[in-house]
């Protein structure tokens, strides 16, 4: 799996290290882990990269939508589509500290910072 995780990473404008990369994808892993990642590479990443969001309906929603970006993953494919689907609602994205997964890397900054922004809206 460490092979297809390097290209998702890479395509995706991802740098990790060697070592992280083993550490986080290679030797012995969970078997059912291993299934899902099998599972989502072979059957889910492909669809969820060609969805486009109905951006009509998006706007048109009684709850606001706030479009989140990592700031630390300026650049990445994440960061590039969320900012083309808050363009395509005509409204600005909102930075959150952290990169692409800041809920999990620095849950409790990102949780003060989510709840500022609910809050604010």
């Amino acid at each position: 799996m460490t092979g297809a995780w390097k290209k998702f990473s890479a395509q995706a404008g991802i740098t990790m290290s060697e070592p992280v990369v083993e550490q986080m994808f290679g030797g012995e892993r969970d078997p059912q882990r291993v299934a899902d990642e099998r599972r989502w590479f072979a059957h889910e990443m492909r669809a969820s990269t060609y969805w486009q969001p109905d951006a009509a309906v998006l706007r048109a929603a009684t709850p606001r939508i706030v479009v989140g970006i990592g700031g630390d993953s300026a650049g990445q494919l994440c960061d590039r589509t969320s900012r083309a689907l808050a363009q395509s609602l005509g409204t600005e994205p909102t930075t959150f500290p952290g990169g692409h997964t800041g809920f999990v890397e620095i849950p409790d900054v990102f949780a003060t910072h989510l709840r500022t922004v609910i809050c604010e809206g």
